[in-house]
């Protein structure tokens, strides 16, 4: 008698897939993360047979190597036997491909957390791997090295003959040799390329590369050097300087372009859309398109007097919708003019006084530093967000609440959000120290950190709020100190006056409290309506040191109170 097994609903399932086309397997693969795709491989012969011939070859050094192994000496037996089967998954399976004649459409290595001294005798399967995905018609390259002026890659000549090429990423330790400008280069497919932290030869080779890709639709170039090996008595590293000048030419394609650490660019490029550009910090720079009428957005970061550049240029920009001001040496006063803009951010521009921004269409406005201008608004659209992010100490005691009285209109306030970092060492002090008038009511305040010493809570606590009074209020849980124990302070802080307590001073205005009707205490969108609640939450929370953007938001209200919080008047 012959017993069959009966095969679970699991199996069904997957016979059914392994039967499907080639191209759909391959589609399927190309959808789960590189490591998971390589686990079909076992599943049956059917699904090894598909994933030999997937055309995408992907390896990443931090699959094969622990990060203890990493620190272990190129001639310990360990790490040669981590590095062989990293060498030896790659080369089976591109060797597999190209000897059935069989497409290479991605290759993607990533082995930046492998050293350049633990991989310069290994540099030569490099080539192999390189010169096999050339001949199987490799449309994505991306090599990421680790970052060394001292024992480099160079890049081998035989990447001239991938003429299927759509994109090309380079990352670290990795050199354009000189002897790339003999070469004819025949990039007519590349659409993206991607130099970051490279070394070149010559400084003019980059140009001559971006120049044969004439239909390149995003460009970045961060932080490349000008690189030659050092003389001898030099220190490794002595020769690398960044790149002076860039001139980008006849890319009528190019959309977006990322440059950083170049002193001076010009780029003819009448179809730009998306500019972001960096120079050397405080450096004198240049910047020069032949075109500003499709640009888009454009962010500008370390530029010296980059108000002078913008009150220049910005007419001759009509459809900017997005501009970045990030590290850059302004003025006192600057102005903002754009009747298309849409979102504006000013970040970390030191010694301003005065920002006015005339954008009627503005949404977002977001403002990071350590100074309190005066920033005001004309024609603003009803639906601006202004958020800001502020850094505190226990000198700044009056600067809060200047800078949110530095807003104009005030009709702005309703919209603004503000993240404070707060004082780790506030004097106590501040517990004595009087409002001058009723805080300003705004709409949202995010603490990202607070003082681990209890003694803390209440004059810090009682100074923001004295400074201004947010509609919700809400602490940030990526942090490793316990923020059990201040929530449910704050929580009885907010209620506790409903047993007379106040925090008036004996003459001046009232104090925040005597606004506050109602608060409501929500997490993950439930609500919690008692301190028995909020603790039994707090308890659940897990001990971790680190939590995804995890907040607890407590709603302040002011007036009567509703019926989904509790009224302060009724307990």
């Amino acid at each position: 008698m012959k017993i069959r097994r009966r095969r679970n609903s699991t199996e069904k399932v997957m016979d059914r897939i392994s039967v499907l086309p080639k191209t759909i397997l391959h589609d399927i693969l190309g959808r789960l993360p590189d490591k998971d795709a390589a686990k079909t491989s076992v599943l049956s012969k059917s699904w090894s047979e598909t994933w030999f011939s997937f055309p995408v070859v992907a390896a990443w050094s931090k699959d094969f190597f622990n990060m203890p192994d990493l620190q272990l000496s190129p001639e310990d037996p360990l790490w040669l036997s981590r590095l062989d089967m990293f060498i030896g998954y790659v080369s089976k399976r591109l060797r597999r491909l190209h000897d059935q004649g069989l497409a290479v459409k991605e290759l993607k290595l990533k082995m930046k957390y492998i050293s350049d001294k633990m991989l310069v005798s290994h540099y030569h399967h490099l080539d192999e791997w390189i010169q096999m995905a050339s001949e199987s018609g490799v449309e994505v390259l991306g090599l990421h090295l680790a970052l060394s002026l001292d024992k480099f890659y160079n890049l081998p000549l035989c990447l001239v003959e991938a003429k299927s090429l759509t994109t090309l990423v380079l990352t670290g330790g990795i050199r354009l040799d000189p002897a790339f400008l003999n070469h004819s280069l025949k990039f007519f497919s590349v659409r993206k390329l991607l130099f970051h932290s490279i070394l070149l030869g010559d400084e003019r080779v980059m140009e001559h590369f971006i120049s044969h890709c004439p239909l390149v639709e995003y460009l970045t170039l961060i932080h490349c050097l000008p690189y030659k090996p050092s003389s001898v008595g030099d220190p490794p590293g002595s020769r690398a300087h960044y790149v002076k000048s860039l001139s980008l030419h006849g890319l009528q394609k190019l959309k977006q372009v990322d440059v950083q650490g170049i002193e001076e660019i010009y780029i003819d490029a009448l179809n730009l859309e998306n500019l972001r550009y960096a120079a050397r910090i405080w450096d004198a720079s240049k910047l020069n398109l032949s075109s500003y009428k499709n640009l888009r957005r454009l962010s500008l970061c370390f530029v010296r007097r980059a108000d002078m550049w913008l009150l220049e240029r910005l007419p001759k920009i009509p459809f900017l919708e997005s501009l970045t001001l990030k590290d850059c040496s302004l003025s006192e006063r600057i102005n903002i003019p754009g009747p298309q803009l849409k979102f504006f951010k000013l970040l970390n521009c030191p010694n301003l006084k005065e920002v006015n921004i005339d954008a009627p269409n503005l949404l977002s406005c977001e403002y990071f530093g350590k100074d309190e201008p005066v920033i005001s608004f004309r024609g603003i659209s009803n639906q601006l967000e202004v958020n800001a992010r502020i850094h505190m100490d226990h000198q700044d005691v009056d600067r809060l609440r200047q800078f949110i009285q530095n807003i104009e209109p005030q009709e702005v306030l309703t919209s603004l959000s503000l993240c404070i970092i707060p004082p780790y060492s506030i004097i106590e002090s501040l517990a004595t120290l009087p409002g001058s008038s009723s805080p300003p009511t705004i709409k949202h305040m995010q603490l990202c950190s607070f003082s681990p010493r209890q003694t803390q809570y209440f004059p810090v606590m009682n100074w923001l709020l004295s400074s201004c009074f947010p509609e919700t209020i809400s602490f940030s849980l990526n942090y490793s100190f316990n923020m059990r124990e201040f929530m449910v302070y704050f929580y009885e802080m907010l209620m506790g006056s409903k047993k007379g307590e106040c925090y008036c001073f004996s003459r001046g205005p009232e104090c925040w409290w005597h606004g506050l009707k109602v608060v409501k205490i929500t997490h993950l969108e439930r609500t919690y309506e008692n301190v028995e609640d909020l603790k039994a939450m707090l308890n659940a929370l897990p001990f971790a040191d680190n939590y995804e953007e995890e907040f607890i938001s407590f709603t302040l209200e002011l007036g009567k109170g509703g019926s989904d919080g509790q009224n302060l008047d009724s307990i």
